[in-house]
């Protein structure tokens, strides 16, 4: 937009302006392209440097196979931008793909995926899998015979296997493959495999679940979820890990005197790795205090995973849909590990997949891919025993845009949301506007629709709080301008209007960084 001001502004002073001139001033669409590597190019540890062009666009990063991201360097003379990527911890096929600000909409613009086939061979890891026992298989007596195969450029240093996050025990070469066996207790059992090469590289299994001795996955029992909050990265980890953040944040949910406000009783805690630590692989400790502490207290305590990638949200991709479900999978495997009373409730799934650009592509199959997403996590979820309530956040026009009221899904044809809400134990509805009117006739459909398919309590309404000044969302979306006073009245009115309502399962604010922040 700046250029075409520049461009009118010089016709002006020229004398030259007519309305035939101005007609000829091109308006350039914002976009970002990948000139060079071209698709498939090779590369080798040495890195790579992706160039390519970009018009109304600011804030360009590079994204790394889904892993992480580089700034690119940016020239507004020839509107060029250049990023130096290194790749000596990759080798195989790496994605790559660049986003910025749009400048119009002040959303993000993406360029084009494309791939880069990295020749690497030292960055190379075992690829491990446990072929027996089957994933869900129920298995008689006290004994768990373990298989596992490997493969590897590099001979084999050692293979191991654990159950439930217990001690590593070496697994026995035997013919092509490893084998351990261990002893369990009946019940539901989590089994990881590990493979290190004589270079010390490291590769790991998915983890298998398998039920012991006649167990038997316990029927689901809900809760009440009213009222729930979403707790980012940025304030869970000094919530586990210092004591003062975690008193702060007691003091907050529990104040119900400030503004007449109802308590929270339901925490939706991030777990990804933050700042070089992994909560839920690096330190179950503090985390099984953190639950204690919540629990003693009387709350809830559910995990938010995304994507398992950066941005979070490219995990509904298939390419890198692996990752998402490792990421749901820390979760049952931290479950497990860990004594009942330090267990989460749940996992609020955070992997919206519309904000890639592929949800927008003709003919996409996106929307069934993420949904194949959320049934393998619902399968995993089973086989591992666990009651573990699991509920994705989606926005409220799942059942009213022109993308998704005719999703076609295992034969049925239905908005996205019908097939979610059936799909999932509850869904926490990103209900983002700053009327109660509003909030109650946009989650008209879900909550009617929970009652019909015999799912009561399982419509949780997520409100904004945020500031989003300086985005593409409008003022209308958060109560961040109207403050807390005013959002707790139009919520009073919300709870009154959905007092009867069997699928309506209370209030989610998001977020607890935000509302710290909240005007009065």
């Amino acid at each position: 937009m700046k250029r075409l001001v520049a461009a009118l502004t010089l016709l002006l002073v020229a004398g030259s302006f007519t309305p035939a001139a101005a007609s000829e001033v091109a308006v350039v669409a914002p976009e970002i392209t990948i000139d060079s590597p071209t698709d498939g190019a090779g590369a080798d540890a040495g890195g790579v440097t992706v160039r390519g062009h970009y018009t109304q666009v600011s804030d360009i990063q590079l994204v790394v196979d889904a892993q992480r991201t580089v700034p690119a360097t940016m020239d507004a003379a020839t509107g060029t931008w250049s990023a130096k990527v290194s790749l000596k911890d990759s080798n195989g096929t790496v994605g790559i793909a660049a986003y910025g600000k749009n400048l119009e909409t002040l959303y993000n613009q993406w360029s084009p995926f494309v791939t880069v086939d990295v020749h690497n061979p030292r960055a190379s890891r075992p690829v491990v899998t446990i072929t027996s026992p089957a994933i869900g298989a129920a298995l008689g007596g006290s004994r768990i015979m373990t298989t596992i195969a490997v493969s590897s450029t590099r001979p084999i240093r050692r293979v191991e296997a654990r159950v439930n996050g217990g001690a590593w025990r070496a697994a026995q070469r035997t013919g092509s493959g490893y084998r351990v066996q261990f002893a369990a207790a009946k019940g539901f059992a989590g089994i990881e495999a590990r493979a290190v090469d004589v270079t010390g590289q490291v590769g790991t299994s998915a983890t298998t679940y398998v039920g012991v001795d006649g167990a038997v996955r316990p029927v689901q029992q809900r809760y009440n979820q009213d009222r729930a909050m979403w707790l980012w990265e940025q304030n869970s980890y000094p919530a586990v890990f210092d004591r003062t953040a975690r008193d702060q944040l007691g003091r907050f949910m529990d104040d119900t005197t400030t503004y007449g406000s109802d308590p929270i009783r339901t925490l939706y805690v991030g777990v990804a790795a933050y700042e070089g630590r992994d909560m839920l692989k690096d330190s179950r400790g503090q985390v099984a205090a953190f639950v204690r502490w919540a629990r003693g207290r009387g709350y809830h305590v559910q995990a938010v995973i995304a994507g398992g990638t950066v941005p979070p949200y490219l995990g509904a991709l298939p390419q890198y849909q692996d990752r998402a479900v490792a990421e749901f999978t820390k979760v049952l495997d931290y479950n497990l590990a860990v004594p009942a009373d330090a267990q989460f409730d749940g996992v609020n799934v955070d992997i919206e997949p519309y904000l890639l650009p592929q949800w927008k592509a003709a003919g996409t199959t996106l929307p069934a891919h993420w949904l194949d997403l959320l049934e393998k996590f619902m399968q995993l979820r089973d086989a591992s025993g666990e009651q573990l309530l699991v509920g994705p956040a989606i926005p409220f026009w799942f059942d009213s845009s022109d993308c998704c009221t005719a999703i076609t899904w295992h034969g049925r044809t239905a908005p996205l949301s019908d097939h979610v809400q059936d799909l999932t134990d509850y869904v926490s509805l990103m209900d983002y506007t700053d009327t109660a009117t509003g909030i109650i006739a946009r989650a008209d459909h879900e909550v009617a629709y929970a009652a019909t398919i015999g799912k009561p309590g399982s419509v949780v309404i997520g409100i904004e709080t945020k500031d989003l000044s300086g985005t593409g969302d409008p003022e209308s979306v958060t109560f961040y301008e109207e403050g807390r006073a005013y959002l707790e009245s139009e919520l009073d009115k919300v709870y009154a209007a959905e007092a009867t309502a069997p699928g309506f399962a209370g209030i989610a604010m998001h977020h607890y960084g935000s509302l710290l922040v909240l005007p009065k």
